[in-house]
């Protein structure tokens, strides 16, 4: 008798789960993201290329251009995250 194990779909992260993780990478805790925090956030999601997520990231969040992400910002940043849709088993 064989018996065959159904694959487990990888789950997406939620936006909630991604701000957590945006936020749990604020190393500093001043409330701004840097690009080098918003890199690390990428590399934990599975990023291939964390840098260059973390400069498209950063700007298309960064509205007042002072090169971080605040909490006012953060929102722009996540659906960008969120539309790469990130799971335990893909990275782009």
């Amino acid at each position: 008798m064989t018996i065959k194990s159904c694959p487990v779909q990888p789950q997406a992260w939620s936006k909630q789960q991604l701000r957590k993780l945006f936020l749990d990478c604020d190393g500093d805790g001043d409330g701004l993201l840097t690009k080098e925090e918003i890199k690390k956030a990428f590399r934990n999601l599975g990023a291939v290329i964390p840098g260059y997520r973390a400069w498209e990231g950063l700007k298309r969040a960064d509205a007042n251009k002072d090169g971080c992400v605040s909490h006012d910002e953060l929102d722009a940043l996540i659906d960008y995250a969120d539309k790469l849709q990130y799971t335990s088993g893909t990275n782009y």
